[in-house]
């Protein structure tokens, strides 16, 4: 039975702090909430401790590592990809938490359904979830699934070469989001990496130059590397031109009162205005390598 619930162990999960990375990415598990909970607060502390003690939460940090190792330019692209891949997963490998997902009732009709069949047949996780949902006619076993890519704008994890990724489960009696922050590697291992660094951050494709071939995919990764960069400073930039504004509006209306801390981490919860934040980085993503370039020129000319 600890094989189907893989991940599951007392005391024995990965805490914040644990991270995996590969030659281009890291990724770091930061945390654990609890959202729309039916019960106390202390409920839902007790479901964020129990999540971030007692599972194992390094095979969603590898499917996320494996979906970043694709990712180009189009964040909702790779929120897609990520979303299928869990999905997927959960109906296999991912028993563990699904089951603790799951309301109790559930959870006691899965392990009598199990031991029936497991008595008579000795079967892999994945034929074991379709006999059990097609025995117990269960339809819609597996949860909603969302993923976003978030900007950090502000607090002790902000920096131009990280973001943070949510990853939502969506249950009736509540919302476990897993939270995770990117590192996106700067790397300039060889003269050809550094050139090609430069070059990414002033032009739009590698196929418009005339350099070797060998050299175009170099050039394309650092295209995307400068836009990931890029993207972080174009958000940066509309954060401090809104500050800007809202002071100038509380000049003019008199309001002399106290300012409040609008520095945040930038979590982009309306559809609307990430939608336009793609295409800011993709349809204005010249108007952003500019503003990257004058920034790395103020940087490089500060006494």
């Amino acid at each position: 039975m600890r094989r189907l619930f893989s991940g599951l162990g007392f005391n024995q999960g990965t805490k914040p702090g644990f991270q995996k990375t590969t030659e281009k990415f890291g990724v770091c598990f930061e945390g654990i909430e609890c959202e729309n909970a039916e019960h106390a607060e202390n409920w839902a502390n007790n479901v964020k401790i129990k999540f971030e003690t007692c599972y194992n939460w390094s095979q969603i940090i590898e499917l996320t590592l494996g979906s970043l190792e694709s990712f180009y330019d189009d964040a909702s692209d790779f929120e897609d990809d990520l979303q299928d891949e869990i999905k997927d997963w959960l109906a296999v490998d991912g028993w563990g938490l699904l089951f603790t997902l799951l309301p109790f009732e559930f959870q006691q009709y899965f392990i009598l359904m199990y031991s029936r069949i497991q008595m008579n047949h000795d079967i892999s996780n994945e034929d074991m979830f379709y006999r059990i949902r097609n025995e117990s006619e269960a339809r819609g076993l597996i949860p909603r699934v969302e993923v976003k890519l978030l900007r950090i704008i502000g607090g002790l994890k902000e920096h131009e070469r990280r973001k943070m990724i949510h990853i939502k489960f969506n249950f009736s009696k509540f919302k476990l989001i897993a939270k995770f922050s990117v590192d996106k590697k700067r790397l300039r291992r060889t003269l050809a990496e550094i050139a090609a660094e430069v070059v990414g951050q002033m032009v739009e494709d590698s196929e418009d130059l005339e350099i070797p071939e060998t050299l175009k995919e170099v050039v394309s990764d650092k295209i995307v590397d400068a836009n990931w960069v890029a993207d972080y400073w174009w958000a940066k930039f509309k954060q401090s031109r809104r500050i800007d504004e809202d002071k100038s509006k509380r000049t003019n209306s008199g309001d002399d009162s106290s300012e409040k801390t609008i520095k945040k981490t930038v979590q982009d919860d309306d559809r609307q205005d990430n939608v336009q934040d793609a295409q800011d980085a993709a349809s204005s993503g010249v108007l952003a390598r500019v503003y990257n370039r004058v920034r790395n020129f103020l940087f490089s000319h500060r006494s």
